[in-house]
């Protein structure tokens, strides 16, 4: 029997505050550049890609940028106003754009709530509607509205259940079980180091793999040639070109203190053997364990 659960009231409220960043973007290709205005900037995608305003947390997880469609060619910065500077047509076809293309921040919207916000963003595709967001229409929506489009949309990242705990978990670990991150970029690397090291400070951080690697070297850790955990060992994952993908901690024998992603949609939560092998039984294992 697992604990099912969901974020609190004020977790909910903090996740509505930043879910839509400051910084508003649009995906487009070349045909729409004689239709935009001087005023915005436009950013062909290969600097896009590469600048570092736009690789943040706070950007790249609400846009879900690794997922930006093959045919995006440029990406749009508008500022304030730009909406209103387009014609009609240009303006569809812009929305419409973004849900092809797989831009973030594009939610379901039920027949229900669409009666109580503007069609001016809404797109039909394949049947559904999508809300296509942005900070100002984010903001003019009720806020119910706003949790319950944010609630549906969170539920598609991971599954909110996890395993009980009790006193045997230190307690540490015990204060984030089965809780929500209030900010994108804390990973599974960030949450097991924080298992390992019990700094508080160490699970909001977004940790690369090098770093990763050398802070457990540096608290006495080792690759071990055993496929049975122990209790304290840590589970590493890599791919085909040797690059580590995940980890997750060992609480005890089927018992794993682990987050499956960077964005605030994915839980700290206890899981057993069979959910970590669901999601990364796919690379190939390595335990570490300190000397």
């Amino acid at each position: 029997m697992k604990e099912c659960f969901e974020p609190t009231f004020d977790v909910m409220e903090a996740w509505c505050h930043s879910f839509v960043p400051e910084e508003t973007l649009y995906w487009i290709d070349s045909s729409f550049l004689d239709d935009l205005p001087a005023s915005c900037l436009i950013i062909p995608r290969h600097e896009f890609v590469t600048h570092p305003i736009y690789r943040r947390p706070g950007i790249t997880n609400p846009y879900v940028t690794w997922q930006m469609g093959q045919k995006v060619t440029h990406i749009v910065h508008a500022f304030s106003g730009f909406l209103t500077e387009l014609q009609g047509h240009v303006k569809t076809r812009l929305f419409e754009y973004q849900v092809t293309t797989n831009r973030g921040l594009v939610l379901p919207i039920s027949v229900e709530q669409m009666t109580d916000t503007s069609n001016e963003a809404i797109v039909e595709k394949n049947g559904m509607h999508f809300i296509v967001l942005n900070q100002s229409n984010w903001n003019q929506l009720a806020m119910v509205m706003r949790h319950s489009l944010l609630l549906d949309y969170a539920k598609e990242w991971d599954t909110w259940a996890g395993e009980f705990y009790d006193d045997s978990i230190a307690s540490h670990l015990a204060a984030y079980t089965n809780r929500f991150p209030l900010q994108d970029g804390s990973n599974c690397l960030a949450a097991t180091l924080f298992a390992v090291t019990g700094n508080e400070q160490m699970i909001h951080q977004w940790i690369h793999p090098e770093t990763f690697l050398q802070t457990l070297k540096r608290n006495g850790y080792e690759t071990v040639k055993d496929d049975a955990p122990e209790p304290g060992d840590l589970l590493t994952f890599w791919d085909d070109q040797e690059q580590l993908v995940h980890a997750s901690y060992c609480v005890r024998q089927n018992l794993y203190f682990n987050k499956h992603g960077q964005v605030r949609f994915n839980p700290w939560k206890l899981i057993d053997h069979d959910e970590l092998k669901e999601h990364w039984g796919a690379y190939r294992l390595q335990i570490e364990r300190r000397k």
